[in-house]
């Protein structure tokens, strides 16, 4: 893998001036207006903008209640919830902080109360860079979220400007982060049950398929702190920051995240939906095993090396985990991307099918979740986002 520079782009010439005193000029000029910028003209036509939410409601039937052009998520069987946030467009001074949930590279993830509605949500603020290809990245993020309807994606309610940052106003899930819970559950000195690993498989295959098939698009960010849990045991996929669109199946950028990355992204070829298969095996291991599968504090360039070359991640021999569950990963990390199956192959495998055939009253994940965050006691925790 070479590195090299991008050639440098030629500026251009700057237009001549226009003498507003000529006396070739017989009517009054009027200067044309600043270009809009990109992103602002997205966020124009964002998800809460009551123009849209208007002509929504007036193309309802006659005599039925109108429904809100935000009335989601859809659920299985394709009903829809009420809209939470009841048609108000999103302001910063509608917003009470109530606490911070974590702070990466792009921005801070905060719990918001929206004051109107008294609706809690989680607000994620992002730099806003001039640069074109950092707009185009928002932009994706935007039309991403804005589109999923999906009970295996976090909830997107809408975005806006506070001051030179962007505002995402996505469903609190107040279980956190499977990062956070695992880590959670090392310190308790216990252990993830394989049936609720089965159930963490599941509702992401579930995820990416929605996503593949119905947007055309590939995570390329998966790993355990952007996978979710609520209250009520729902498990969903978040933060579509680096999320592509598929051209002819294939995507041909390099982002995402190094630990996770597949052979095939480290390369720098085309890549396939396979690739987020690769980082649902790595992730299942390090949830699994509580901790991340490759060496630590390794230079990257090794570290990409080391994910390439070396043998797979596999769960030590000597601890009590299925076969089924050890092909399932075996499959997930076949080296060669041609010969490793897609979300929709691999939820064929039987570790999934036997998972999807437990009930709640089989794997009640909300249990689980509850016993971990010791949610029922007045001193409960409060789990904290990655």
């Amino acid at each position: 893998m070479s590195l090299s520079r991008s050639p440098a782009r030629k500026m251009r010439p700057a237009p001549p001036l226009l003498q507003l005193n000529s006396p070739s000029l017989s009517k009054p000029v009027t200067l044309a207006p600043p270009p809009v910028r990109p992103l602002m003209d997205y966020l124009e036509r964002n998800p809460r903008d009551p123009t849209r939410e208007n002509q929504y409601n007036m193309s309802s039937e006659p005599g039925q209640t109108p429904k809100s052009i935000r009335s989601i998520p859809e659920t299985p069987g394709g009903t829809r919830v009420p809209d939470p946030l009841q048609n108000h467009t999103l302001r910063p001074e509608d917003m009470l902080m109530i606490k911070k949930l974590g702070e990466g590279s792009a921005g801070t993830v905060c719990k918001v109360k929206h004051v109107p509605t008294g609706f809690i949500m989680a607000r994620k603020h992002v730099r806003c860079d001039p640069n074109p290809d950092f707009q185009r990245l928002l932009q994706r993020e935007l039309k991403t979220l804005d589109t999923c309807h999906s009970p295996w994606i976090v909830t997107f309610y809408g975005a806006y400007m506070d001051d030179d940052e962007l505002a995402l106003c996505m469903e609190y899930c107040e279980g956190g982060s499977m990062e956070t819970v695992y880590k959670h559950v090392a310190e308790l000195g216990q252990t993830i049950p394989e049936t609720i690993l089965g159930k963490i498989g599941e509702a992401v295959l579930n995820g990416l398929v929605y996503l593949h098939k119905m947007h055309h698009v590939i995570h390329r960010d998966l790993k355990p702190s952007n996978i979710v849990v609520t209250m009520s045991g729902q498990i969903k996929l978040c933060d579509f920051g680096v999320s592509g669109d598929l051209v002819n199946s294939l995507a041909e950028t390099f982002v995402g995240t190094s630990y996770y990355m597949a052979p095939e992204r480290i390369q720098g070829g085309k890549y396939p939906v396979q690739s987020d298969v690769w980082s649902l095996g790595l992730t299942m291991i390090e949830i699994a095993q509580m901790k991340n599968p490759f060496p630590q504090n390794m230079p990257v360039f090794d570290l990409l090396d080391y994910i390439v070359n070396q043998p797979v991640p596999t769960l030590p021999e000597n601890e009590p985990w299925s076969s089924d569950l050890r092909d399932f990963l075996n499959q997930c990390l076949i080296k060669n991307f041609l010969k490793r199956p897609t979300p929709e192959q691999i939820m064929s495998h039987p570790f999934i099918v036997e998972s999807s055939k437990r009930t709640d009253q089989d794997v009640n994940v909300r249990t689980w979740i509850e016993n971990i965050w010791d949610f029922k006691s007045p001193t409960a925790q409060t789990p904290k986002y990655i």
